[in-house]
């Protein structure tokens, strides 16, 4: 009982209810409502009939519908609503048909189900026993889709291959039908005019189904009642959403650039602007006065014994090492110093000073071996001519 069952189950939960796949059908019925008006008995044979929707928008539109389909549990769905149904093969129960009997030979979600052999077999035999004008209708998954393609479509064990709507709608076409429609169904409404889509959007907008609408050929005339319908465009390719998110992505470039350029054309002008300010007379005379006023910021944030510290440091350290450098350069002027400095009792703290001074000087003015081997030979070499020449200069003064 659960065996029998299982595909109608599974179709309850995943497929949708019957309101919703009715109401998603009612697409084709600017397809199919000319043919009311073109003969008295539209006489429909649907292939894989499931739940019965579709025979029962058709009925209440006035066609004389036949239901065919291998599942009981759907069979019983159909008999419990009345549908004239028959547990058949699709190709036999066409096969069984006489040639020009039917206005319209449908099957929704079944082609996916059966080799494409089997699916070639399928649409001749709907050719042959269409009527002048007649409409072959095939649904089925998406694999333009991405999500659909590479996961959803896996989720039905009975499913054996997915069909690109290149292949499908040129079946027909090569079997002698006079025209094809490709339909993308069921694709999110929202998304059908957004100018602003994402990467996601992309991956799973598109028409998730689409359906092929093939007409068989009739007189010039009669078909002009069908031509509005095949005028149409349906649903969303995945070629259409991808170049709208390229769009988008494009636009949003072009945006940052002109933020961009808009920000730096301002940072020039304002850097522009305070050229001119720092070139001016006026700015120059005013000088004295800025360093004033940073000073006694600077005083107000630090302290006075503070500020005058790192004053008094900032401005001695210079003259202390031009001291320095003068008597490590000038001996008899360093002997002439050290004896007037022992004279006025000074000596202790300004050797002391002195030592610092000295050391400090050094450290700022040797260069480490180490680094000297790491130059190479000509860069040693022009390095050794220099030092030479300057300590030739010093012993010449």
């Amino acid at each position: 009982m659960h065996g029998v069952n299982f595909y109608r189950a599974f179709e309850d939960r995943y497929r949708g209810s019957r309101e919703l796949i009715k109401g998603r059908l009612r697409v084709y019925l600017p397809f199919v409502l000319p043919l009311k008006s073109i003969y008295d008995h539209c006489a429909v044979i649907d292939l894989g009939c499931g739940r019965g929707e579709w025979l029962e928008l058709l009925g209440e539109s006035g066609f004389s519908c036949q239901g065919v389909d291998l599942d009981e549990g759907m069979l019983a769905a159909c008999r419990e609503r009345g549908f004239s149904v028959d547990k058949k093969d699709a190709i036999e129960a066409l096969e069984q048909l006489p040639d020009e009997s039917q206005t319209i030979v449908s099957g929704f979600h079944m082609a996916e189900h059966i080799p494409f052999g089997a699916l070639q077999k399928l649409v001749e035999e709907a050719l042959r026993v269409l009527k002048p004008a007649g409409l072959l209708i095939l649904e089925t998954p998406n694999p333009e889709n991405i999500v659909v393609g590479s996961s959803s479509f896996y989720s039905d064990p009975t499913h054996l291959q997915p069909l690109p709507p290149r292949l499908l709608s040129f079946l027909p076409d090569y079997t002698g039908f006079l025209r094809t429609k490709t339909l993308g169904l069921q694709e999110p409404e929202e998304l059908r005019t957004a100018k602003n889509i994402s990467l996601l959007q992309v991956l799973n907008g598109v028409s998730p189904d689409y359906a092929i609408v093939a007409q068989k050929a009739a007189q010039e005339e009669i078909l002009k009642g069908f031509d509005a319908a095949y005028e149409q465009r349906y649903g969303l390719t995945l070629e259409d959403l991808a170049m709208r998110y390229e769009a988008g992505h494009l636009q949003r470039i072009d945006e940052a650039v002109a933020h961009a350029q808009k920000a730096e054309a301002t940072a020039l002008q304002a850097l522009s602007e305070l050229h001119g300010i720092c070139g001016s007379r006026s700015w120059r005379m005013t000088a004295p006065l800025r360093w004033m006023a940073h000073q006694l910021r600077m005083v107000r944030q630090e302290g006075a014994t503070v500020r005058a510290k790192k004053f008094v440091k900032k401005m001695a350290y210079p003259v202390a090492r031009r001291g320095v450098v003068l008597l490590q350069s000038h001996s008899r002027l360093r002997h002439f110093g050290v004896r007037v400095v022992k004279k006025i009792g000074l000596y202790a703290p300004l050797k002391k000073l002195y030592g610092r001074m000295k050391e400090r000087v050094q450290q700022n003015n040797e260069i480490n071996q180490c680094d000297l081997n790491d130059l190479p030979p000509r860069a040693r070499s022009v390095y050794e001519e220099l030092d030479r020449a300057i300590n030739s200069r010093k012993e010449r003064h």
